[in-house]
Protein backbone atom coordinates (compact mmCIF):
# COMPACT_ATOMS: atom_id res chain seq x y z
CA UNK A 1 0.00 0.00 0.00
CA UNK A 2 2.58 2.34 1.26
CA UNK A 3 4.48 2.45 -2.08
CA UNK A 4 1.45 2.17 -4.13
CA UNK A 5 0.60 5.40 -2.56
CA UNK A 6 4.23 6.85 -2.75
CA UNK A 7 3.75 6.07 -6.96
CA UNK A 8 0.48 8.00 -6.84
CA UNK A 9 1.82 10.96 -5.19
CA UNK A 10 4.41 10.93 -7.64
CA UNK A 11 2.22 10.44 -10.65
CA UNK A 12 0.18 13.80 -9.08
CA UNK A 13 3.48 15.74 -9.49
CA UNK A 14 4.41 14.81 -12.76
CA UNK A 15 0.71 14.51 -14.16
CA UNK A 16 -2.33 28.46 -15.01
CA UNK A 17 -5.30 29.98 -12.80
CA UNK A 18 -4.26 33.11 -11.58
CA UNK A 19 -6.99 34.29 -8.99
CA UNK A 20 -7.06 36.52 -5.54
CA UNK A 21 -6.37 33.74 -2.65
CA UNK A 22 -8.78 33.80 0.09
CA UNK A 23 -10.34 31.43 2.92
CA UNK A 24 -12.76 30.33 1.06
CA UNK A 25 -12.84 27.14 -0.87
CA UNK A 26 -12.23 27.99 -4.48
CA UNK A 27 -11.52 25.47 -7.66
CA UNK A 28 -8.46 24.80 -9.49
CA UNK A 29 -8.42 24.50 -13.39
CA UNK A 30 -9.46 20.89 -13.38
CA UNK A 31 -11.95 21.79 -10.94
CA UNK A 32 -10.28 20.65 -7.03
CA UNK A 33 -11.52 22.11 -4.79
CA UNK A 34 -8.75 24.09 -2.71
CA UNK A 35 -8.82 26.50 0.92
CA UNK A 36 -5.06 28.91 1.06
CA UNK A 37 -5.06 28.33 4.97
CA UNK A 38 -1.97 30.74 4.95
CA UNK A 39 -1.87 33.66 2.76
CA UNK A 40 1.47 35.91 2.22
CA UNK A 41 1.93 38.44 -0.10
CA UNK A 42 3.63 38.24 -3.36
CA UNK A 43 3.79 36.64 -7.04
CA UNK A 44 2.07 33.58 -7.73
CA UNK A 45 4.20 30.36 -9.11
CA UNK A 46 3.90 30.10 -12.82
CA UNK A 47 4.78 27.76 -15.51
CA UNK A 48 8.51 27.13 -15.87
CA UNK A 49 9.08 28.35 -11.94
CA UNK A 50 11.03 25.75 -9.70
CA UNK A 51 8.79 25.57 -6.76
CA UNK A 52 10.36 24.44 -3.25
CA UNK A 53 7.31 22.76 -1.49
CA UNK A 54 5.95 20.05 1.18
CA UNK A 55 3.31 18.27 1.35
CA UNK A 56 0.70 15.44 3.29
CA UNK A 57 -1.69 13.42 2.52
CA UNK A 58 -4.51 12.86 4.25
CA UNK A 59 -7.30 10.25 4.19
CA UNK A 60 -9.90 11.71 6.74
CA UNK A 61 -8.05 11.86 9.57
CA UNK A 62 -5.16 9.96 8.90
CA UNK A 63 -1.89 11.21 7.62
CA UNK A 64 -0.51 8.56 4.97
CA UNK A 65 2.00 10.05 3.60
CA UNK A 66 4.07 12.82 4.44
CA UNK A 67 7.11 14.37 1.77
CA UNK A 68 9.23 14.91 4.44
CA UNK A 69 10.10 10.93 4.87
CA UNK A 70 11.70 11.71 1.38
CA UNK A 71 13.22 14.63 1.33
CA UNK A 72 12.96 18.13 3.67
CA UNK A 73 11.58 20.08 0.29
CA UNK A 74 10.38 18.91 -3.04
CA UNK A 75 11.60 20.89 -5.76
CA UNK A 76 9.94 20.92 -9.04
CA UNK A 77 9.92 22.79 -12.31
CA UNK A 78 6.04 23.87 -12.82
CA UNK A 79 5.18 22.52 -16.41
CA UNK A 80 2.02 24.19 -18.21
CA UNK A 81 -1.31 23.65 -16.49
CA UNK A 82 -3.77 22.57 -18.91
CA UNK A 83 -7.78 21.84 -18.61
CA UNK A 84 -8.59 18.17 -19.64
CA UNK A 85 -11.82 16.17 -19.86
CA UNK A 86 -10.08 13.09 -17.87
CA UNK A 87 -9.29 13.93 -14.39
CA UNK A 88 -7.39 10.83 -13.92
CA UNK A 89 -4.53 12.89 -15.77
CA UNK A 90 -4.95 16.17 -13.42
CA UNK A 91 -2.52 17.30 -11.24
CA UNK A 92 -4.13 17.88 -8.32
CA UNK A 93 -0.95 19.27 -6.15
CA UNK A 94 0.69 21.52 -9.50
CA UNK A 95 -2.86 23.30 -10.04
CA UNK A 96 -2.83 24.26 -6.44
CA UNK A 97 0.73 25.48 -6.35
CA UNK A 98 -0.12 27.85 -9.51
CA UNK A 99 -2.81 29.16 -7.24
CA UNK A 100 0.49 29.95 -4.39
CA UNK A 101 2.72 32.23 -3.51
CA UNK A 102 5.72 31.79 -1.35
CA UNK A 103 5.06 31.14 1.98
CA UNK A 104 0.94 29.82 1.46
CA UNK A 105 0.11 26.79 2.88
CA UNK A 106 -3.49 25.13 1.18
CA UNK A 107 -5.32 22.08 1.14
CA UNK A 108 -6.68 21.26 -1.93
CA UNK A 109 -8.89 17.76 -2.38
CA UNK A 110 -8.50 14.43 -4.44
CA UNK A 111 -11.63 13.05 -5.43
CA UNK A 112 -10.28 9.11 -6.09
CA UNK A 113 -11.80 6.54 -8.60
CA UNK A 114 -12.37 2.78 -7.75
CA UNK A 115 -9.09 2.08 -9.64
CA UNK A 116 -7.06 4.06 -7.26
CA UNK A 117 -8.62 3.14 -4.33
CA UNK A 118 -7.51 -0.02 -5.25
CA UNK A 119 -3.93 0.78 -6.31
CA UNK A 120 -3.39 2.65 -2.70
CA UNK A 121 -4.89 0.05 -0.68
CA UNK A 122 -7.92 2.43 0.97
CA UNK A 123 -11.24 0.69 -0.47
CA UNK A 124 -13.16 2.89 1.95
CA UNK A 125 -12.14 6.07 1.12
CA UNK A 126 -13.46 8.52 -1.55
CA UNK A 127 -11.30 11.70 -1.46
CA UNK A 128 -7.77 12.19 -0.56
CA UNK A 129 -6.89 15.95 1.05
CA UNK A 130 -3.06 17.34 -0.05
CA UNK A 131 -1.94 19.79 2.46
CA UNK A 132 0.58 21.71 0.71
CA UNK A 133 3.21 24.44 2.26
CA UNK A 134 4.86 26.31 -1.27
CA UNK A 135 8.46 27.59 1.09
CA UNK A 136 10.16 29.14 -2.26
CA UNK A 137 10.22 29.63 -5.55
CA UNK A 138 12.94 30.08 -8.01
CA UNK A 139 14.07 31.05 -11.24
CA UNK A 140 16.71 28.03 -13.30
CA UNK A 141 19.36 29.99 -12.42
CA UNK A 142 18.72 29.94 -8.79
CA UNK A 143 18.00 26.13 -8.60
CA UNK A 144 20.98 25.36 -10.82
CA UNK A 145 22.76 27.11 -8.34
CA UNK A 146 21.23 25.46 -5.43
CA UNK A 147 21.72 22.12 -6.72
CA UNK A 148 25.97 22.68 -7.06
CA UNK A 149 25.65 23.87 -3.27
CA UNK A 150 23.44 20.68 -2.11
CA UNK A 151 25.37 18.47 -4.39
CA UNK A 152 29.01 19.78 -2.46
CA UNK A 153 27.63 19.91 0.86
CA UNK A 154 26.10 15.99 -0.08
CA UNK A 155 29.31 14.63 -0.94
CA UNK A 156 31.21 15.93 2.24
CA UNK A 157 28.05 14.43 4.50
CA UNK A 158 28.44 10.89 2.59
CA UNK A 159 32.33 11.15 2.81
CA UNK A 160 32.30 11.46 6.67
CA UNK A 161 29.27 9.11 7.41
CA UNK A 162 30.76 6.29 5.32
CA UNK A 163 33.77 6.49 7.48
CA UNK A 164 32.07 5.85 10.72
CA UNK A 165 30.71 2.78 9.20
CA UNK A 166 33.74 0.08 9.97
CA UNK A 167 33.89 1.27 13.52
CA UNK A 168 29.51 0.63 13.79
CA UNK A 169 29.56 -2.66 11.80
CA UNK A 170 33.03 -3.91 14.77
CA UNK A 171 30.83 -2.22 17.44
CA UNK A 172 27.53 -4.09 16.10
CA UNK A 173 29.30 -7.84 15.61
CA UNK A 174 30.35 -7.35 19.26
CA UNK A 175 27.30 -6.97 20.52
CA UNK A 176 25.89 -9.76 18.53
CA UNK A 177 28.84 -12.08 19.86
CA UNK A 178 27.87 -10.70 23.74
CA UNK A 179 24.16 -11.46 23.22
CA UNK A 180 24.56 -14.94 22.26
CA UNK A 181 27.45 -16.08 24.93
CA UNK A 182 25.29 -14.08 27.37
CA UNK A 183 27.97 -11.46 28.07
CA UNK A 184 25.45 -8.15 28.02
CA UNK A 185 22.39 -10.28 30.14
CA UNK A 186 22.30 -7.65 32.47
CA UNK A 187 22.14 -4.66 29.63
CA UNK A 188 19.17 -6.23 28.19
CA UNK A 189 15.43 -5.17 28.11
CA UNK A 190 12.85 -7.63 26.92
CA UNK A 191 9.31 -7.06 26.31
CA UNK A 192 6.07 -8.87 26.26
CA UNK A 193 6.20 -8.71 22.25
CA UNK A 194 9.50 -11.17 22.21
CA UNK A 195 11.69 -7.48 21.45
CA UNK A 196 14.97 -7.42 22.87
CA UNK A 197 16.77 -4.34 23.05
CA UNK A 198 19.85 -2.72 24.62
CA UNK A 199 20.14 0.99 25.72
CA UNK A 200 23.49 2.22 25.04
CA UNK A 201 23.39 5.95 25.57
CA UNK A 202 20.00 7.46 27.06
CA UNK A 203 19.18 10.90 25.21
CA UNK A 204 18.26 13.35 26.91
CA UNK A 205 15.27 14.38 24.63
CA UNK A 206 11.64 13.11 25.22
CA UNK A 207 10.43 10.00 23.79
CA UNK A 208 8.60 10.23 20.36
CA UNK A 209 5.21 10.42 19.88
CA UNK A 210 3.22 8.01 17.76
CA UNK A 211 2.26 9.66 14.55
CA UNK A 212 5.34 12.45 14.71
CA UNK A 213 8.00 11.67 12.07
CA UNK A 214 10.96 10.44 13.40
CA UNK A 215 14.39 10.49 11.96
CA UNK A 216 17.38 7.73 13.07
CA UNK A 217 20.45 6.17 11.89
CA UNK A 218 20.47 2.66 11.70
CA UNK A 219 22.81 -0.33 10.87
CA UNK A 220 20.81 -3.50 10.39
CA UNK A 221 22.25 -7.26 10.30
CA UNK A 222 22.00 -10.36 10.73
CA UNK A 223 22.28 -12.94 13.44
CA UNK A 224 25.22 -13.66 12.13
CA UNK A 225 26.63 -10.49 11.64
CA UNK A 226 26.00 -10.14 7.73
CA UNK A 227 24.71 -6.43 7.29
CA UNK A 228 21.92 -5.81 5.22
CA UNK A 229 21.52 -2.08 5.22
CA UNK A 230 22.44 0.65 6.54
CA UNK A 231 21.97 4.77 6.55
CA UNK A 232 25.39 5.78 7.01
CA UNK A 233 26.48 4.34 3.60
CA UNK A 234 24.31 6.57 2.08
CA UNK A 235 24.94 9.58 4.35
CA UNK A 236 21.46 10.26 4.76
CA UNK A 237 19.13 9.28 7.87
CA UNK A 238 15.74 7.38 7.54
CA UNK A 239 12.45 8.99 8.71
CA UNK A 240 9.20 7.54 8.89
CA UNK A 241 5.95 8.46 10.76
CA UNK A 242 6.05 6.69 14.37
CA UNK A 243 3.47 3.73 14.99
CA UNK A 244 1.64 3.85 11.35
CA UNK A 245 3.04 0.41 10.60
CA UNK A 246 5.37 2.25 7.88
CA UNK A 247 8.51 -0.23 9.23
CA UNK A 248 8.11 -3.86 10.89
CA UNK A 249 6.58 -4.31 13.90
CA UNK A 250 9.83 -4.28 16.00
CA UNK A 251 10.69 -0.88 14.57
CA UNK A 252 7.44 0.90 15.58
CA UNK A 253 7.50 -0.81 18.96
CA UNK A 254 11.47 -0.08 19.74
CA UNK A 255 11.80 3.21 18.70
CA UNK A 256 8.83 4.44 20.63
CA UNK A 257 10.78 3.48 23.97
CA UNK A 258 13.99 5.33 23.19
CA UNK A 259 14.20 8.87 24.04
CA UNK A 260 15.85 11.84 21.39
CA UNK A 261 19.28 11.38 21.03
CA UNK A 262 18.83 8.04 22.07
CA UNK A 263 21.56 4.66 20.88
CA UNK A 264 20.55 1.01 20.93
CA UNK A 265 20.69 -2.02 19.67
CA UNK A 266 17.23 -3.80 19.03
CA UNK A 267 16.86 -8.38 18.63
CA UNK A 268 13.98 -8.42 16.94
CA UNK A 269 12.63 -11.80 15.90
CA UNK A 270 11.19 -12.51 12.73
CA UNK A 271 8.05 -12.28 13.64
CA UNK A 272 8.24 -8.38 14.62
CA UNK A 273 10.56 -8.41 11.09
CA UNK A 274 9.98 -9.70 7.63
CA UNK A 275 7.97 -12.94 9.31
CA UNK A 276 8.77 -16.53 7.60
CA UNK A 277 8.93 -15.40 4.53
CA UNK A 278 11.79 -12.94 5.01
CA UNK A 279 12.60 -10.07 2.25
CA UNK A 280 14.52 -12.51 -0.38
CA UNK A 281 17.48 -12.47 -1.25
CA UNK A 282 19.10 -9.95 1.56
CA UNK A 283 16.76 -11.35 4.54
CA UNK A 284 16.43 -15.31 4.18
CA UNK A 285 13.31 -16.46 5.62
CA UNK A 286 12.43 -16.66 9.60
CA UNK A 287 14.95 -14.44 10.28
CA UNK A 288 15.51 -12.91 13.25
CA UNK A 289 17.22 -9.00 13.14
CA UNK A 290 20.03 -6.84 14.72
CA UNK A 291 19.77 -3.08 14.67
CA UNK A 292 21.74 -0.64 15.74
CA UNK A 293 19.41 2.76 15.89
CA UNK A 294 20.19 6.27 16.69
CA UNK A 295 17.36 8.72 17.43
CA UNK A 296 18.18 11.96 16.23
CA UNK A 297 14.77 13.82 16.26
CA UNK A 298 11.27 13.63 15.87
CA UNK A 299 8.82 16.37 14.39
Amino acid sequence: MKSNLLLLCLAVLLGSVSCKKGGSVKSTINGHKYTIVQDENGPNAKEGDYVYFTYMVRAKDSVVFNSAMQAPVIKFKLPKIEKTDDLTKSQPILELLINMSKGDSATVSHVIDENVKKQIGIPDISQLEYDVKLVDIKTEAEYTADMEVEAKERNEKIAVSQALVPEIEKSIKMTIEDFKSGKNKDQLISTESGLKYIVHTTGSGAKPEIGKLVSVNYYGSLMDGTRFDDSWSRGQEFSFPLGQGQVIKGWDEGVALLPIGSKATFFIPYALAYGEAGSPPTIPAKSDLVFYVEVNGSK
